[in-house]
């Protein structure tokens, strides 16, 4: 199962056309992690993508009118995968807080934004990711297979 990860487009739609058209096909699941103007930034892709575009989605700081949940847990390929936007775990001042949070909802796998940089770890047998911003042109991939996880940092 391949999930593409994206957070913080703040407007820039046209990089977020370029990364969903490009992954479009080899993509199961796609995931935001907030600040994506309440979720106008998804609009006409799913017009134009239909059904072909499944989406989960958090609100991010920025998303203030937004009815999303700032988190969410979702099981994928028998996996427990937490996915957040970062602010109310403080991600800008350390990784701390969405790490105990991680070990108390004992997830496998931990997605997050709010900082523009990219991150990836593994820690206490948890996979972090942050994809960094779609603003800047960066995303991530999350690929669960049955023989582990992996997770990838890429830009357009």
């Amino acid at each position: 199962m391949r999930i593409l990860v994206i957070s913080d487009s703040h407007g820039r739609k046209g990089n977020l056309f370029d990364i969903i058209e490009t992954h479009i096909d080899d993509t199961d699941l796609f995931i935001s992690l907030g600040d994506c103007n309440d979720g106008d930034d998804f609009e006409d892709i799913e017009i134009f993508f239909g059904n072909r575009f499944n989406l989960k989605r958090v609100a991010g700081n920025t998303d203030w009118y937004s009815t999303m949940p700032t988190v969410s847990i979702i099981e994928a390929n028998n996996k427990k995968v937490m996915f957040c936007h970062g602010h109310t775990f403080n991600v800008k001042m350390g990784y701390d807080m969405i790490i105990n949070e991680a070990k108390k909802q004992k997830v496998d796998i931990v997605l997050f934004g709010h900082t523009h940089t990219p991150y990836r770890d593994y820690i206490d047998g948890i996979h972090f990711l942050n994809p960094g911003a779609v603003c800047d042109g960066r995303y991530g991939m999350v690929d669960i297979t049955n023989a582990g996880i992996v997770t990838i940092n890429a830009s357009i």
